[in-house]
């Protein structure tokens, strides 16, 4: 698992080193479960982590009702889904997607443009379900 983890952690990184544009980068240590690599580009927080696609559902789930949001839109897939919900931030979409059968990246966008603070509090508030 833990060899898994690395080569997920080194991919990850080449990939956002070799990236170019003005995107503020925050690349997390990648050992054990649950460490991820997140980064903000282009208006959304992009994670990549180490758990299921269905925990990653639930972890979002719980974090949308813990924060108070209102649920306007639920679209769930078998490897891919979306829930919009309506917050004091304005409207906050988070789309889960499963890259293999413990990995899943989840995007968190807030605003039309994306609001990179608020996105990071939602994350920080999310991060913990996702053990």
């Amino acid at each position: 698992m833990k060899f898994k983890a690395w080569i997920l952690a080194l991919t990850a990184t080449g990939l956002l080193i070799t990236q170019t544009g003005c995107a503020v980068l925050l690349v997390g240590a990648a050992v054990g479960a649950g460490a991820g690599v997140v980064a903000y580009t282009k208006g959304d927080l992009e994670t990549l982590e180490a758990v299921s696609y269905e925990a990653a559902w639930t972890a979002v789930e719980d974090t949308v009702k813990e924060m108070g949001f209102t649920v306007t839109k639920r679209d769930k897939k078998p490897q891919e889904g979306k829930v919009i919900a309506k917050s004091h931030y304005g409207e906050v979409t988070f789309t889960i997607e499963s890259r293999g059968e413990k990995i899943t990246q989840i995007n968190i966008r807030v605003g039309t443009f994306g609001d990179e603070a608020a996105s990071r509090n939602i994350f920080e508030k999310l991060k913990p379900k996702l053990k």
